[in-house]
């Protein structure tokens, strides 16, 4: 259960104006006319090329632990979670499988994974959540939705190990839900994990082997292609 929620950490992620954010923000009382409008205006997203910042913030330290790095995603269920600052490493998903790999010297290593039902469960979380299939979530968290300035799905889970370490998800979108800023984990302690995504662009072409989970296709020449494209 650690194991999930470091990993939990590493894929959901001092925020300035949160609390006066949140406290301007009113529940919906019927969440699921707006989890549907969601779902049928992501419906039609084939691909996401998605650059973010992760920030994890610890009660024990003043400065938050920073990195970076892009998500990409592919129908049907084809998902890459890389990390590029401060170290490199690569999570590569799919309806069957999952991979990991990290960088030594000037090579990619791949690592034997001890927990890749987990793993999988995580990755396909993600990819459900990008979807808009909110709905396909409820077996594992409760859902409730808010808006303002911001509109903010926060999800609740169900189970009582998995909450005593993961109090709440929240997916912050633009108050018209039509695309996502950024996702905050919040821990029960007050610790919490923030990642912001800064460039976003849908329905991209990937190169062959950008989610091939033997040897996937180097970061430079994937955006070589997105950015190439008209």
């Amino acid at each position: 259960m650690k194991k999930f929620c470091t990993l939990g950490v590493m894929l959901f992620g001092s925020v300035v104006g949160y609390g006066a954010e949140a406290s301007a923000l009113q529940p919906v009382a019927d969440p699921q006319p707006v989890l549907e409008d969601l779902q049928r205006k992501m419906s039609t997203l084939k691909s996401v090329y998605l650059e973010f910042t992760q920030e994890r913030r610890l009660q024990l330290f003043t400065e938050p632990l920073a990195s970076e790095g892009v998500m990409l995603i592919d129908q049907p269920g084809q998902i890459r979670w890389e990390t590029t600052a401060p170290y490199q490493s690569i999570l590569l998903g799919n309806q069957k499988s999952v991979a990991q790999f990290e960088r030594t010297g000037s090579e990619w290593k791949k690592l034997k994974l001890g927990f890749p039902q987990m793993l999988k469960r995580v990755m396909d979380q993600m990819t459900l959540m990008h979807q808009g299939r909110l709905d396909a979530l409820t077996a594992d968290f409760t859902l409730s939705v808010a808006t303002g300035q911001v509109a903010v799905i926060t999800l609740i889970p169900k189970d009582d190990k998995v909450r005593a370490m993961l109090a709440s998800l929240e997916v912050r979108m633009l108050p018209d839900f039509s695309a996502t800023s950024e996702v905050v984990m919040n821990e029960p302690g007050g610790d919490l994990t923030r990642i912001v995504f800064r460039r976003e662009m849908r329905n991209v072409k990937y190169p062959p082997t950008t989610f091939d989970q033997t040897k996937p296709l180097d970061l430079a020449a994937v955006r070589a292609v997105v950015d190439s494209a008209p």
